[in-house]
Formats: C-alpha cells, sequence, structure tokens
C-alpha cells in the first residue's frame, strides 16, 4: 500500500534505506503506532458533512459562489439526494475559455461527470491512495443507498498524517498531473 510505504519512509533513517536496514529514527511515534493512526481511521472521521450543492439546472454563478464562500475547490452536483457531477475550480476555468457569458449558463454544460466516490466506511489509507491514484484533490462520500454523504479532500486528510508524508504524496500528485 502506498500510504503505509510513505509512512514507513518518514519513520525510516536516511542510512537504512541505503543499507536495507528495518531501524527507525528516534520519534515520538514508532512506524507501526503511525500507520495504525492513518489505517484506523475512516472517510466519515474526517469528511466534511454540511455541504452546498447545485443542480443540474443550477447556474454556473451559483458554483462560483458556492466555490468562493466554502473554499474547497468542489461543488457536488446532485439529483434526488444522489450525486450526477461535480463542478470544480477547473470546470470553470476550462468553461471561461470556451463558452461566452459562462456564469448564466447551467452547470450540466461544464460539470465533470465521472464521479470517484468511497463509503463513510473506507479506510482513510485507502482514501489517499485513491486520491492519489486518480489525482484528485476530492472524493465525494456516499452511502449504501448512493446517497451524498460528505466529501472529502486532502484538506480533511491532513491532520491524520505526518506533515513530511503528506508533502511527498501531494509533490507526487503534482508530477502526475504535470506529466498528464
Amino acid at each position: 500500500m502506498l500510504v503505509g510505504s510513505l509512512l514507513i519512509r518518514e519513520l525510516t533513517s536516511p542510512d537504512s534505506r541505503q543499507t536495507g536496514e528495518n531501524s527507525t529514527m528516534n520519534n515520538d511515534l514508532s512506524v507501526s503506532s503511525t500507520i495504525e493512526v492513518v489505517d484506523s481511521s475512516v472517510a466519515s472521521d474526517v469528511m466534511t458533512v454540511s455541504l452546498r450543492t447545485c443542480s443540474k439546472f443550477s447556474q454556473v454563478i451559483e458554483a462560483v459562489l458556492i466555490l468562493k464562500e466554502e473554499e474547497r475547490g468542489i461543488v457536488p452536483v446532485i439529483e434526488e439526494g444522489k450525486p450526477i457531477g461535480v463542478v470544480t475550480d477547473r470546470d470553470v476555468v476550462a468553461g471561461l475559455a470556451t463558452i461566452d457569458d459562462l456564469v448564466t449558463h447551467p452547470i450540466a454544460e461544464i460539470m465533470t461527470t465521472k464521479l470517484v466516490s468511497v463509503s463513510p466506511t473506507t479506510p482513510l489509507a485507502q482514501v489517499v491512495e485513491i486520491l492519489e491514484r486518480e489525482s484528485l484533490g476530492h472524493l465525494l462520500v456516499v452511502n449504501s443507498e448512493g446517497l451524498l454523504v460528505g466529501v472529502i479532500g486532502w484538506k480533511d486528510v491532513r491532520s491524520k498524517m505526518p506533515p513530511r508524508v503528506m508533502g511527498e504524496v501531494l509533490t507526487d500528485i503534482a508530477a502526475t498531473t504535470a506529466r498528464n
């Protein structure tokens, strides 16, 4: 698992990486307790639950205002409580380049419909793995009925990860995004 290997690298001395030894640096946390902190948490422990959403008929300006006010980078688009898309700041920027008077157009014209979601019981380590693999900033959290119950992003998971590891993960994502 990627997160586990990053955590081990975080707590393993530079010399041990070269020699292949498994010694740890003098830290307050051991490798196993740090991995446990991440692995024992689930999506519902850190997700944002009070969400502002839009419908596919909402105008783009509504999503832009939510993006600005919530400082989240994503607005779920729902129909009968179920996610059908998301609008991100990137969607708005891309729309500005191609659609005249974008703000009055319906969200359906610019929303992303390829959705990636997790359940509230998804282990946080798996959430991080999905965020990194998919090069995403956020994931939707849906219950067993497919209803949106939250959103989880890097801002939410960073409190459960050592800062150095979080930096390495974000650097990897930025490099992957730049290559694509």
